[in-house]
């Protein structure tokens, strides 16, 4: 009786982490390739909601995955690759599929510092981690803005934050 039991028990967690395996690849089945398609700039936020926290302003033909419908006319996104992904949310209606006009721009990476490399930050703050150093003349994305920070994308794909002096 105590073998059928654990049998029993044994044959449930592996139901159990076979439909979580299915749900997590089903998830990862969602997301897909788009760009904000806003004039000017698109806000994303920290949470589906216009009052939350906005992480900063993206231009107009930035690429972003779509992770995930957050109900509310909002999208789950994540924009970069790699050690420096923004995440938040955007308003569905901004997002599309197609290849539009784009108000993204190229840059060179400067140091007003006189050093031979910049900290590419994960946030537009002072308090950050690095994401990684970016040689100066190193040319990046300009995708968006907070305050006195430039979102920037490498060639790589990394996504991070360099004051408006450290670009040209």
């Amino acid at each position: 009786m105590i073998s059928m039991k654990k049998t029993i028990v044994k044959h449930k967690k592996r139901v159990a982490l076979a439909a979580a395996a299915m749900m997590l690849t089903a998830g990862c089945a969602l997301a897909q390739s788009a760009v904000i398609d806003a004039a000017g700039a698109l806000s994303v936020h920290a949470a589906p909601d216009q009052g939350a926290a906005a992480l900063g302003s993206f231009l107009r033909g930035t690429k972003v995955e779509i992770l995930g419908d957050a109900g509310g006319g909002w999208s789950q996104i994540a924009i970069g690759t790699g050690s420096g992904v923004i995440s938040g949310y955007a308003m569905t209606q901004y997002l599309s599929s197609g290849v539009g006009a784009a108000d993204t721009y190229e840059a060179s990476v400067a140091s007003p510092y006189g050093t031979q490399s910049v900290v590419l930050r994960d946030k537009a703050s002072n308090s950050y981690r690095p994401v990684a150093m970016l040689m100066v003349g190193e040319r990046v994305l300009v995708i968006g803005q907070a305050g006195e920070f430039r979102y920037v994308q490498t060639g790589s794909g990394c996504v991070g934050c360099l004051l408006e002096s450290e670009l040209k």
